[in-house]
């Protein structure tokens, strides 16, 4: 009996191991199928889905056509989304080596300013993607309401931003982690903590 339990549990696991390095596998080879700057978004947006879908019915199954649905049904509205975050980001870069060049020049509210906008930044991307796999709405609503949950669930950001910055810490110390998992990894925590925010949220609104 206590041998078959213990088959039962190894077989459970392995199960949960190989699906998440399928969803990570993908992950990669959807973006990939998007030449990257196309497909890196929908496929996150995607992964994400799939993994919310987990935590929700508390069971891996229908993965492939999970994320191949939604990958064809968010691809243009994650790719906009995708652009204009990456635009953003290079302005942001850019107002980096700006302030690099001036140096002490730079007063110090336009530092504190800036490193405030890197943080909005972070809010954005963080919740966006798990906005655009759980409510259909305008993009504009998508941004509007990850900078409010993401300041009003600051705990929640924080956690969600310092487990996604641990596991690419731990992926480039260890590169098969990288291939295999970091991805899956990412977005089974981000699904994980945005999930209970949007449970919480729904509730809220239901009850009202």
């Amino acid at each position: 009996m206590v041998g078959q339990q213990l088959v039962n549990s190894l077989d459970r696991y392995l199960k949960v191991i190989l699906q998440v390095a399928f969803l990570n596998f993908l992950w990669i080879l959807f973006t990939l199928m998007g030449f990257v700057i196309g497909g890196i978004f929908p496929a996150t947006t995607a992964a994400i889905n799939v993994a919310r879908k987990w935590h929700k019915e508390k069971e891996m199954h229908a993965t492939f056509k999970v994320f191949k649905e939604t990958y064809k049904r968010e691809f243009i509205k994650s790719n906009i989304i995708g652009l204009v975050l990456t635009l953003i980001g290079g302005v942001l870069l850019l107002n980096y080596y700006a302030l690099q060049e001036l140096g002490n020049k730079v007063p110090v509210f336009v530092v504190f300013a800036y490193f405030f906008l890197i943080f909005l930044y972070c809010v954005l991307v963080v919740w966006v993607f798990p906005l655009l796999s759980h409510y259909d709405t305008t993009i504009i609503q998508y941004f509007k309401n990850a900078l409010i949950i993401g300041i009003t669930k600051i705990i929640t950001t924080i956690i969600i931003i310092s487990t996604t910055f641990m596991i690419i810490y731990f992926s480039l110390k260890l590169p098969s982690l990288l291939l295999f998992y970091s991805i899956s990894l990412i977005v089974l925590s981000c699904s994980f903590f945005s999930e209970q925010v949007f449970v919480e949220i729904d509730e809220r609104v239901t009850n009202q």
